[in-house]
């Protein structure tokens, strides 16, 4: 009894474990990156002493492509597709899903009459996710997503913000895990025999999301703002002056310039967006709700100095007068977003993120424009290369 125990013990451990290199295969096999989980939702309680401002609740509900927006609701060369990707502001995470700005457009594009197609609009954008990682992921997604009309890029502030937190170096190095850091679902490896660690746990999940759709529930989110707000008021090492901003420039020029190649490659039409930001004088009052631009991430170190204020935004304004530049050069459609969003704290939360009315002031504007490009060209299609099926 006790061999025949062992041995159905072992069967069953080598049928796992058959299973689990099966299953670690087809995942490196497809070769598929998502943002967000497949299908995931998540529901976040926000920290009222932190952000008074903002919503209580926010929503953040991924469908099975891993965007952040609903589920494709037609044949998707019967749509109006728009493809949201950059860092931060982009991503919109402590706001609803309805409040987020690429809802806002497609709220705005489907309230829009005489239209042709439905809208849609996915957001595979990310928190500090860097030009040169947009550029790895959209090499990676656009090519099994399937009509893609335009994709909207909004970007710069994160390259900023990394080359801030890194100490100004002279040269920028792109890490070979970049892009893991920020997907929650890639097959470049990282699987371990933990059960949380293993493929057969990711197939699990990700029928789960597909047939029981949980919700995961957090409270309390955005709490260390304040401890991150205390730690920047509180340091008396501000820098004010940085060295040649040359190898920033030039590596967003660069990254920004392959980024737009690969998304033509794939879809009809690329808008940049161009990042907007608290671009005024701040009050002793305003400054207290900065947080960022430390030597290091405040999330994982405290920040022995911070950079003045004055210097993000002479910084911020060359990074845009780069953009602006590629944008001409490449022949891409631009939006000054500065010129539709209030410099003020109704409207920004921080330096760099939006309010709901900020938001609304976003969604509208890049609404406009993408209804000005769809009315211009009317048979917007993407190439052919971007219909290939998951």
């Amino acid at each position: 009894m006790i061999l025949l125990i062992s041995l159905l013990a072992g069967a069953l451990i080598a049928g796992l474990a058959a299973a689990e290199l099966f299953a670690r295969g087809q995942l490196r096999r497809r070769d598929h990156w998502y943002v967000h989980a497949p299908g995931s939702r998540t529901e976040n309680g926000v920290h009222a002493g932190a952000f008074p401002r903002l919503p209580p609740k926010v929503r953040i509900h991924a469908n099975l492509e891993g965007e952040r927006g609903g589920e494709l609701p037609a044949p998707p060369d019967q749509l109006f597709r728009v493809l949201v990707a950059g860092g931060s502001a982009a991503e919109c995470y402590m706001l609803d899903q309805a409040h987020s700005w690429p809802m806002v457009t497609e709220h705005i594009l489907n309230g829009t009459g005489g239209r042709q197609r439905l809208a849609h609009v996915g957001n595979m954008a990310a928190s500090l996710m860097p030009c040169r990682s947009i550029t790895r992921l959209m090499e990676r997604v656009l090519p099994r997503l399937r009509s893609v009309d335009v994709v909207v890029l909004m970007v710069g502030a994160s390259d900023l913000v990394d080359w801030l937190e890194r100490k100004t170096p002279p040269v920028i190095k792109e890490r070979a895990t970049d892009l893991e850091l920020f997907c929650a679902e890639h097959p470049a490896g990282g699987f371990t025999w933990r059960p949380s660690g293993t493929a057969l746990y990711r197939v699990c999940r990700r029928l789960k999301n597909r047939v029981v759709r949980p919700v995961d529930r957090n409270t309390d989110v955005g709490a260390s703002r304040l401890r991150h707000r205390e730690m920047r008021a509180r340091c008396e090492h501000i820098i004010t002056e940085v060295p040649d901003p040359a190898p920033l420039l030039e590596s967003f020029r660069a990254h920004l310039t392959a980024l737009i190649h690969t998304c033509e490659a794939h879809a009809g039409t690329v808008l940049l967006a161009r990042q907007p930001w608290l671009d005024k004088d701040l009050s002793p009052e305003e400054e207290l709700q900065l947080w960022n631009f430390g030597q290091g991430s405040p999330f994982r170190v405290k920040p022995e100095a911070y950079y003045a204020i004055e210097v993000v935004r002479k910084l911020m304004d060359d990074l845009d007068r780069v953009a602006l530049e590629v944008a001409n050069a490449e022949g891409v459609v631009q939006l000054d977003l500065r010129a539709e969003v209030p410099s003020d704290l109704d409207h920004y939360y921080d330096y760099l993120h939006h309010t709901p009315l900020g938001a609304q002031c976003v969604g509208a504007a890049v609404a406009a424009k993408l209804t000005e490009l769809e009315t211009a060209q009317p048979n917007l299609m993407p190439c052919a290369s971007g219909r290939s099926s998951e």
